[in-house]
């Protein structure tokens, strides 16, 4: 009987025409239109299932207590390689909208990691996977709004661009990672203490706003001597209108603010349906990167203050 009803209960349908964003589990992923080039290979070498799959047995290998969170799934304007196709043969086959019919090629997900996590926070393994290629991060994750730190450039890693790895690299970086989960982890939540250390005085709250915006028209220009100086903008135009209302807002009623809430109002906007999945891991780590750069020597004394 609870078979019968785990059957039904499956997702059937995905409609993008009026979710720009569809949410499903693991099980529904794989049922998904599985893409492959001439050679009957997958277009990316790996299906996004695979992915996922690969990193659930990384964890296991450490024997992590581990949970595949939300998966989301996203179309885009690509022309040639959109986020999502649908194919009508097969639509015959399973019906109108069926998720056997959809290929789907712009995927994130969150992996959590329960082990040594606290009241505030658990840690979160990052993966998407699109067009460009696949992209892995780690990092803690505030529990109760689900924002996602990225607190080091070597909590990241990407099989494509400027600091590739081959696929096989990069499941290897997330084996070392879990392999030092305790270690890294209690880096990171050391920088998450220094940026808790560290009140924003208003007028530096208006340098950083100046700053991001003089690092995304940078980013932009056209002048290559402009734009070879910054690989990744923490934030695009129109996220640092949002980011900036929200910071003000936050310093009327909070009266003074620290490095970590203006950390936590970015990442607040790193997530599916605000930030394009691509863009989710490196414009959180460069966010991270900018604000700890900037901490003042004292910041870096090795106080014991719970995160809390």
């Amino acid at each position: 009987m609870m078979a019968n009803l785990a059957v039904l209960e499956r997702q059937q349908q995905f409609d993008f025409q009026q979710n720009g964003i569809e949410v499903m589990d693991f099980e529904t992923l794989q049922r998904t239109y599985k893409e492959n080039d001439i050679y009957n290979n997958p277009v990316q070498g790996i299906y996004h299932y695979q992915v996922i799959q690969r990193m659930m047995d990384i964890c296991e290998k450490h024997n992590l207590d581990y949970e595949v969170e939300e998966i989301f799934a996203a179309q885009n304007r690509n022309k040639t390689q959109p986020g999502v196709s649908i194919l009508p043969q097969v639509e015959q086959i399973h019906g109108e909208k069926a998720v056997e019919a959809h290929i789907l090629r712009r995927i994130f997900t969150t992996i959590r990691i329960k082990d040594w996590e606290t009241d505030e926070l658990t840690t979160t393994l990052v993966v998407a996977y699109h067009q460009d290629g696949v992209q892995a991060a780690i990092g803690p994750c505030v529990k109760i709004c689900h924002n996602q730190c990225i607190l080091s450039p070597e909590r990241s890693v990407c099989n494509y661009g400027k600091k590739k790895v081959t696929t096989e690299e990069l499941f290897d970086t997330v084996d070392g990672w879990m392999a030092n989960f305790e270690v890294n982890m209690n880096e990171d939540i050391e920088r998450i203490q220094r940026l808790k250390r560290r009140v924003i005085p208003l007028e530096e709250i208006y340098m950083y706003i100046g700053l991001l915006t003089a690092l995304r028209v940078s980013h932009d220009s056209a002048d290559k001597n402009l734009s070879s100086t910054v690989e990744t903008y923490p934030l695009n135009q129109g996220q640092i209108s949002v980011f900036t209302e929200e910071v003000l807002k936050l310093v009327m009623t909070k009266g003074q603010i620290t490095a970590w809430d203006l950390y936590n109002v970015a990442t607040e906007i790193y997530k599916p349906g605000k930030t394009d999945f691509p863009a989710l891991i490196p414009q959180n780590g460069a966010m991270a990167e900018l604000l700890l750069s900037r901490l003042p020597e004292e910041a870096e004394i090795m106080d014991a203050i719970p995160v809390g």
